[in-house]
């Protein structure tokens, strides 16, 4: 597909009006299109609000380091799931008004789906030339973004970059949300970026889904030593991913495997536990870490407004910290810390490499196709994943 525009004349008060109207070419051989098809919900709730719809506008290339991607597969993260049901609208809709800024900041109708493969058919001035109209991508759009649960999305040029061939558009479209949260939360937070993770022992809470699957491949390529947990029937998968011990947690001797498999340096919850688990399993020195990836801040602004939200936030993450161990952070214990998505390039740029170099490889549990979607969102909602569920946008 190629991007193209046409000149439409229209009279006025017996003025003639030159107005550009952008269109789309349509690669199936339809012609051109301003319109697309996409899965939107118009507002907060279970899966009856998704709603298809043939006539949703293609996103425009606003900024100039804007890209307009073809998507050719997505996949559904936890997090979609979440959104749908209005999670964390309050901050999320608070950091669209600022984007906006003086323009209206529209709601509605959202477009959820957040990692893509697919092809670049309109960019920004800005776009650096490495990245060309026609070329197969791969990328991430933040939450703050309209997704790419459609058949076009718009992505900053920062979260983007060539797909790697060793991969196809489904392998391509079920990584990155999960693998940028699990390096951002490893290296950032967990300061792996100013820290060799050679040779430390890390424990991964729940192994067998997206994040957690990511996280282990990583940890391992970096040189540390993995412990993780999983349910008994995703033992055989975990395996697989190479860490070093795979512990059943419906074992009755979990809890007592996983203590002898420590002391760690780090522990990565990724199983969406809401409260550390396992905090005496930490190193009582050496400035080890709790990391989880599933935080109360955006929860706690949706309940409580921004104020009392981010009041109650700093309260929560001290109360963690004072519990975690019976060694005080403010002493050299261990600290609770909080895991985010941040779309880093430098990220990216590692996954891509891990992925080429099959360090990193994609765990699929289910593909589906575009037009079911709701039953890959329920796929989601059930739980209990192994590896990611993928929606193959050009399937019907």
């Amino acid at each position: 597909m190629i991007a193209s525009a046409r000149v439409c004349i229209f009279k006025c008060s017996n003025k003639h009006l030159k107005v550009w109207v952008r269109k789309i070419s349509d690669s199936s051989g339809n012609g051109t299109r301003d319109r697309m098809r996409a899965w939107q919900i118009h507002s907060y709730g279970g899966l009856d609000v998704l709603c298809m719809t043939d006539s949703a506008r293609v996103p425009a290339v606003k900024h100039p380091e804007d890209v307009l991607v073809e998507i050719s597969a997505s996949s559904v993260n936890p997090m979609d799931v979440a959104m749908m049901g209005g999670y964390g609208a309050r901050s999320l809709n608070f950091v669209k008004k600022l984007q906006a800024g003086s323009r209206d900041m529209i709601e509605f109708p959202l477009t959820l789906g957040r990692d893509f493969s697919g092809k670049i058919v309109e960019k920004g001035h800005g776009v650096p030339e490495s990245l060309k109209v026609g070329d197969t991508v791969w990328g991430v759009v933040s939450p703050f973004q309209q997704g790419c649960h459609a058949q076009f999305a718009i992505a900053p040029v920062s979260s983007v970059t060539l797909k790697p061939s060793n991969l196809s558009d489904i392998e391509a479209a079920s990584i990155l949300y999960t693998a940028v949260t699990a390096w951002s939360s490893l290296k950032l937070t967990g300061e792996l970026c100013i820290q060799s993770a050679k040779g430390k022992n890390v424990l991964v809470i729940g192994g067998s889904g997206g994040l957690g699957s990511c996280a282990i491949q990583m940890l391992k390529a970096w040189g540390a030593q993995v412990v993780t947990t999983c349910n008994s029937d995703a033992v055989p998968f975990v395996e697989t991913l190479g860490a070093d011990c795979v512990i059943d947690y419906n074992d009755p001797n979990a809890e007592i495997l996983i203590k002898e498999a420590g002391k760690y340096d780090i522990i990565f919850n990724a199983a969406g536990i809401s409260n550390p688990v396992y905090g005496d399993t930490l190193k009582s020195k050496g400035c080890a870490k709790y990391i989880t990836a599933t935080s109360p801040l955006l929860r706690n602004v949706d309940r409580h407004g921004l104020a009392l939200g981010m009041a109650k936030n700093v309260f929560d993450l001290i109360s963690s910290n004072l519990s975690v161990s019976t060694t005080p952070f403010f002493l050299g214990g261990p600290t609770v810390r909080w895991g985010f998505f941040i779309p880093f390039s430098k990220a990216i740029e590692e996954i891509a490499e891990l992925t080429s170099n099959c360090k990193l490889t994609p765990t699929i549990e289910k593909t589906f196709s575009f037009s079911e979607l709701p039953a890959a969102y329920q796929k989601v909602l059930d739980g209990h994943s192994r590896g990611k569920t993928v929606i193959d946008m050009k399937s019907a």
